[in-house]
């Protein structure tokens, strides 16, 4: 593969972090419309943690990942569910999305253009690491190709 074919905006693809946001109590409480009194009652239950402080500060903070955990249970309390199912959907969503974020870490390889498209590559598919899969997107639908790791004539 030539990776001059490649447009810059993809040969520089990073993902982002959002291990670095923190929100107070009252932040989150807006974002999310659920009341500071409700969050802290949550904390107390262990549905959601504040990240822990070591700089003497006693305001709470939370992260990425408690903004989206109470932000699911806050949909699923407005669907009428009970707070206990709530939780437990939040927390079953939560884990498949993070089943899902590891495959996707393990199976990018990148992106790459082959037979004049641009297509991602998610390894090898084969024990042997003989054929590679690719996928794409023709007109609004995923089209996977396996293709054989030694032809490399349809990469440019």
């Amino acid at each position: 593969m030539n990776s001059e074919s490649i447009p810059p905006h993809l040969k520089k693809f990073k993902k982002p972090s959002f291990d670095n946001l923190q929100f107070r109590i009252g932040e989150l409480a807006r974002m999310t419309n659920v009341s500071t009194r409700q969050l802290r009652y949550w904390e107390k239950q262990g549905y959601v943690s504040a990240i822990a402080r070591d700089d003497g500060q006693e305001t709470r903070l939370y992260g990425f990942r408690a903004y989206i955990k109470v932000s699911i249970i806050k949909q699923h309390l407005d669907d009428g569910e009970s707070l206990h199912g709530a939780v437990l959907e939040a927390n079953e969503q939560i884990e498949t999305v993070s089943v899902m974020q590891h495959i996707m870490k393990k199976a990018f390889q990148g992106v790459e253009k082959y037979e004049d498209e641009f297509v991602v590559n998610l390894g090898f598919f084969d024990e042997d690491e003989t054929q590679l899969l690719y996928v794409s997107i023709d007109e609004g639908k995923v089209k996977y190709k396996v293709v054989n790791a030694s032809d490399k004539k349809g990469l440019s």
